[in-house]
Formats: C-alpha cells, structure tokens, sequence
C-alpha cells in the first residue's frame, strides 16, 4: 500500500488510541475490514444510542443559540455560517463561538475564492466536532460499533478527499488509493 493508505492507517491510529502493526495493515483491504479490525481492538459494543453526528449538531447548535441568539428552529444543517456570522461582529462571535465549544483547531472564517477550507455550512462543523468528539469516547473507552464505523469512514473522507464510498470497496482498486 502506498502513502495514502499510510496515512489513513496512522489517522486512525492516532485517534482511538491503538497500533496496528504493517503486516496486519496489508491485509485490511477494504474499509470493512479496517473497521471490523478497529471495532475489536476497541473491543466496541453493538449498544444503540444517538449517532455521534446527531449529537454533535445537538451540542453545535446549542452553542450557535448561545452565541448568536437566535432560534434552534433557524439553525439547520445546511445553514450557511456566513448568515449566522454577521460581518460587522462576524471575527468576535466566531472566536467566541469557538471558545464556547472548545474547537479552537477551527480555522478563521473566511469566504470566496481561493480558500481551502473554511467551514461553510453548519454540517460543516458538525463533522469537525465528529472529529473531537472521538476524543471525548477515547478518553471514555466507550466505543460502539456504529461510532467507530462513522469514525473510520469519516478518516477514510477526509484523507482521500472523496465522500461516497461502500465499507465493501476496496482500498486500491475502488478507491484509487496508491
């Protein structure tokens, strides 16, 4: 497997905590097979509750009422931020609205041409706080299985910059990975 794969293997590495050595890595070829692998070593359980997504917007929109003061009926996930953030105080609440939530790694808004990422929409930062919140469950260590399905696919997202994707494709023949 080539540096793409790499890197996603030390993602998730990083974020819940484990080691998977490189032969075993060779062999998890489809991210069905990395999940089932991160899913044990996790020793995850198959207990329901809230997708770590809808929790996530929960507590981001409740941090949105708080800084912006607007209803939780105006804040959906494909509100855009640039109308929850005014201009004129736009820099003030969004460094408030990051202390607010502790999500000091999100970058500055910014908008138009030539930005990498800037969070655009409220989806946008639910699946930043995705990201954190793996954190929170690692410190617990209390994983489920559909939590670390939605972090691995989540790592697999981002690293490779692409958003549909079967758990059964594989890495370098589905997903182009090198």
């Amino acid at each position: 497997m080539g540096l793409d794969y790499v890197e996603i293997v030390l993602a998730v590495e990083e974020t819940f905590g484990i080691s998977i050595p490189d032969r075993e890595a060779a062999t998890l070829i489809t991210p069905a097979r990395l999940i089932a692998h991160v899913q044990q070593a996790v020793e995850s359980k198959p207990v329901l509750r809230p997708c770590l997504s809808q929790r996530a917007f929960h507590r981001i929109r409740a941090h949105l009422c708080e800084v912006t003061r607007l209803p939780s009926k105006e804040i959906r996930l494909e509100t855009r931020i640039d109308c929850l953030f005014p201009k004129d105080d736009r820099r003030q609440r969004w460094d408030a609205f990051r202390s607010v939530t502790g999500l000091q790694s999100l970058p500055n808004l910014t908008f138009g041409r030539g930005t990498l990422f800037s969070p655009k929409i409220v989806k946008d930062l639910v699946s930043h706080e995705v990201s954190a919140m793996s954190e929170t469950l690692r410190a617990s260590g209390s994983w489920t299985d559909q939590e670390v399905r939605s972090v691995v696919r989540l790592i697999i997202s981002e690293q490779l910059g692409i958003k549909h994707f079967e758990d059964s494709d594989e890495f370098v023949r589905d997903l182009g990975v090198d």
